[in-house]
Order: structure tokens, then sequence, then C-alpha cells
């Protein structure tokens, strides 16, 4: 038996034009629209990871998928990671230079894929990864070069069109401006908006992100979550022991704030031993549950500090507000936060108290 040919990736590859055909257009207004609106603001400020949200959001209204990541170089670290991910993927590295295989493909072919299983094992491979029998892989572009790629999943076999990958390609050829200023900008933005002490985002890096998850929370109809985070009698630490200790420990809880928060999420430095943790499409009851595993991470943990023979302990209070629920603009939802917090430590401290927990209890008294 002579074994079967090698499958060439070529073979997924879609034949697309730079125009769309009349036939298109007539057909999928509503994906014409999502175009056109994008490219009515590639001249706008807006930073990468806003940006790379804002086209997985477009790529939704061209087509369904169940799962989406984006991959894209980082040019002030200069390796390639993903910058965001929708649903369940294990994005595990498989190449030696990061990313995943599908991304080394598009980049080779600079075409859209449209992956079936059955087809190639590698590929299945990575389509098992998202749990989807089928993917579309769009390149991203800067100056003309693929720095990034577009990857929806889904479970159906039959998800995806040749019309939804020239759609999405035209999408993608639109964002080209727009990802090729913000990728120059993003070293600059890095260094301005990083807080130098903790490595976190600073407070008006925070306050812009805050903003732009609004438009995003109106726009989707979706709520998302404020956690306003303080470490607990941080000024007697810094009191009995100097500021060059307090610093320590503030770059100690920053590394336990980050540790598993996910790519869509911001913790940043809001001043002093106070945090802020946005939390996108996050009910009361999952921020909650997110508090509640931070609190215990920070009281369960050992802070080693130099100069000191034992070991400091530690704990944390935190504030929830939600926007939707609680607030319905941004200043509200920080103040709500704020109020959480201070019952939060009003009461003990070492605690999550969220801003409808509080109004529950102004009600009793009332009552």
């Amino acid at each position: 038996m002579h074994p079967e040919p090698e499958f060439d990736i070529a073979s997924f590859a879609v034949a697309v034009t730079n125009e769309l055909s009349p036939e298109v257009i007539g057909s999928r207004w509503r994906s014409v629209q999502a175009i056109l609106r994008l490219a009515t603001i590639t001249g706008s400020q807006m930073q990468l990871g806003p940006a790379l949200n804002l086209l997985c959001d477009l790529a939704a209204v061209i087509t369904n998928f169940d799962s989406a990541c984006v991959y894209f170089w980082n040019e002030p670290q200069e390796k390639m990671e993903v910058r965001l991910r929708r649903g369940h993927i294990d994005v595990t590295p498989q190449v030696p230079w990061g990313g995943n295989l599908l991304h080394f493909w598009v980049t080779q072919h600079a075409l859209p894929l449209l992956i079936h299983s059955g087809k190639h094992a590698k590929a299945d491979a990575e389509l098992a990864a998202a749990g989807a029998r089928c993917a579309l892989v769009l390149p991203l572009f800067v100056q003309g070069r693929v720095l990034g790629s577009l990857q929806l999943f889904c479970a159906s076999p039959d998800c995806f069109t040749e019309h939804d990958a020239q759609l999405l390609w035209t999408l993608v050829l639109a964002a080209e401006n727009l990802l090729t200023r913000e990728q120059a900008n993003e070293g600059l933005l890095r260094f301005a908006f990083t807080d130098y002490l903790t490595g976190l985002r600073t407070r008006g890096y925070f306050e812009q992100q805050l903003d732009l998850e609004v438009k995003r929370s109106e726009r989707k109809g979706e709520a998302f979550s404020l956690l306003m985070v303080d470490i607990d009698h941080f000024k007697i630490l810094n009191d009995t022991y100097g500021h060059h200790i307090g610093d320590q420990v503030l770059r100690q809880v920053t590394s336990l704030l980050v540790k598993d928060m996910r790519e869509v999420d911001t913790v940043a430095r809001y001043g002093g031993e106070e945090f802020v943790i946005i939390l996108p499409e996050t009910s009361e009851e999952e921020a909650t549950a997110v508090a509640q595993r931070l609190r215990k991470t920070v009281q369960n943990s050992e802070f080693n500090i130099d100069s000191l023979k034992d070991q400091e302990k530690l704990t944390i209070s935190i504030g929830i507000a939600v926007y939707g629920q609680d607030a319905n603009c941004r200043q509200k939802l920080i103040e709500y936060s704020d109020a959480a917090l201070y019952a939060a430590k009003a009461r003990g401290r070492n605690q999550v108290f969220t801003y409808s927990q509080l109004l529950r209890e102004e009600h009793k008294e009332v009552g």
C-alpha cells in the first residue's frame, strides 16, 4: 500500500478579493454595516486591546461563533501572545516561538483559512482545543505584514461559509490602519500607563479602560463588575517598618492580585494601597467569587520582607459594584464600589462587600 499523500494546508485557504460582490452586499447588509462602522473609526484614538475587542465584536455581527481568540505581536516584549480569548480555548503554545499552528499557517498564506475537522490531524488537534469542528482564521495586518490572527471556532461542522470569509477579510483589511497605529504606539502607551512601583496599570489607564468598558457594556447590553481593593492596616505597617517595607508589600500583593486573571480583566493601582479591578461580562455573583478567592489568597499568604525575622500576615478588603445593576454611569460605579469597600472595612476588614448588600442593610435600618 502506498502512504496517503500529505494534506496541503493551502487547501484550507479561501480565495478572496478586495471588493465585495453585489450579491454579498445585497444579502449581508448587516455585515456590511459592521465593516463600514469600523472604517469610520479607523482614525480614532484607541489602545490596542480595545481595538482587538472591537474587531472581535464586529466579527460576531458578521458570523456566529462559539469561541474566539486573537494572537498579536507584543512589540515591547518581542513575542507573539494571546491578546484576547472568548469562550473556552486551550491556548497552550504549540510552536517553539509561541502562538499556535493555526496562527503559523495563516501567517504563511496571508489569506483566510476555512478549516474543517477530519482533513488534517494537527488541525483537528487545534479544533479539539476549542471544542470545535470548524474554524475560520483571518490574518491581521500591520503595514502589510501579518502580525496577528483572528481565530473563530464553532462546534457545528458547517458554521462558516466562504461569504463569511470574504466579509471578514474585508473587515481585517479595513482594520489595518487602526492596528498599525496602535501597535506602533503600544510600547509608549505601556510605559506611560505603567505604575513604576508595582508594574500595574495606572489610574489614568484604568479610567480610560473604564470608559471603554461602559461603552461596550451599553452596546452589548451586558453587565460588568468593578472591584475596589484595599490592604488592611497598611498605614500601620508603613509607620512601623518604613516605606521601603511598604513598597515590598505592595509588590507582593500585586503579584497575588494579577495571578489567574483573564486577559480581558484590568488590574490597576488606584492610589496608595488601593487597587481597582474591572471584570468584563461578570455578574455580581461571579465577581463575589473572584473577590473571595483574592481575599483568601492574600489571607493565606506569608509575606517575606527584608530585614524582618518573622513573616508578615496581611488581609485585604474588597468592595464591589456592578454596572447596569447598581450604577448606570462610570462615576457612580466608582463611588458605589468605594462605598462598598468602606462598608467592608467598617465591618471588621478582611471582607468582601457588595453595594447591593449595603443597600439592603440600609433599607432594613430604615424599616
